[in-house]
């Protein structure tokens, strides 16, 4: 899909391109694509849970719930894994500044 929406979209080069994701395959479409690739943590399938749901867990289950996505979403290759949406900004600025030196992904 990464591929697709590129070409549609007139994208290029592939590098400038974040895949931002909350699982595993999609973390794996965005690097396989040479993309720069974000893992969603807290807001994504490995926490599972509402807003409401997260604040009723203990601190210790909040904690080991959230780890466990990082560790996943890391595992899977992904560049960068944030708690949410609201964090990508800062990572964008260090794509950015990564790209500025001349690193891909």
């Amino acid at each position: 899909m990464v591929w697709l929406n590129a070409i549609r979209l007139d994208v290029n080069p592939v590098e400038a391109i974040v895949k931002v994701d909350d699982t595993v395959d999609g973390i794996r479409e965005g690097t396989s694509a040479g993309c720069w690739a974000v893992g969603l943590a807290e807001t994504g399938n490995y926490v599972a849970l509402n807003e409401e749901e997260i604040l009723a867990l203990t601190d210790d289950d909040y904690e080991r719930k959230l780890e466990r996505s990082y560790n996943i979403l890391a595992d899977a290759g992904a560049h960068y894994v944030i708690n949410t949406i609201c964090d990508l900004p800062p990572v964008l600025e260090d794509i950015n500044r990564r790209l500025a030196s001349g690193e891909k992904p």
